[in-house]
C-alpha cells in the first residue's frame, strides 16, 4: 500500500508524477510526490497547512548494495556531497535513513528528513512497478 508519511501527516503518493529506475550499473534513483488532494485535506491547520504544494523525495543515481535482486542504501551525512538526496517542501531538506527496494514489488524509505530547520520522520512506501506515462 502506498504511503508517503512526514511525522503523523500522509501525503499519499502520486503514481502518475514518481517514478523508480535502476540503473545496469546498480545505481537508484527514485522520485516520489505526494497528492495535492492531501496536502489539501488536511486544511490550514494541520502540521504542513503553511505548504501550498505537496513534498517531493528524491535520491538521484545512488549506489546501492544488491543482494538476491534487493537493493539497500544507507543514506547517511556522508552521501550529501555524492549524491542528490532531499525532501523538497518548499525547500531543499536532508534526508537520512534506509532505503530497500524489490523492483518486482515495494520501495521503502524509513529515516528522518529536515522539515524547517527541524528532523521530522519519514516513512514512504510505493507499491511496484510505476506505471510509466504513455
Amino acid at each position: 500500500m502506498d504511503g508517503f508519511v512526514l511525522g503523523d501527516t500522509d501525503f499519499a503518493v502520486d503514481r502518475s508524477e514518481s517514478s523508480v529506475r535502476t540503473a545496469p550499473d546498480g545505481l537508484v534513483t527514485v522520485d516520489v510526490r505526494g497528492t495535492t488532494e492531501a496536502l489539501d485535506a488536511q486544511g490550514d491547520t494541520g502540521p504542513f497547512g503553511w505548504a501550498i504544494h505537496p513534498p517531493r523525495l528524491y535520491l538521484t543515481a545512488v549506489p546501492a548494495t544488491w543482494t538476491g535482486g534487493v537493493a539497500a542504501v544507507r543514506i547517511d551525512d556522508s552521501m550529501s556531497g555524492l549524491c542528490d538526496i532531499g525532501l523538497y517542501l518548499h525547500e531543499h531538506g536532508d534526508v537520512t535513513g534506509e532505503l530497500t527496494l524489490d523492483p518486482a514489488r515495494t520501495l521503502r524509505i524509513s529515516g528522518s528528513a529536515q522539515i524547517g530547520g527541524r528532523a521530522e520522520s519519514i516513512d514512504v512506501q510505493v507499491d511496484l512497478p510505476l506505471l510509466l506515462p504513455e
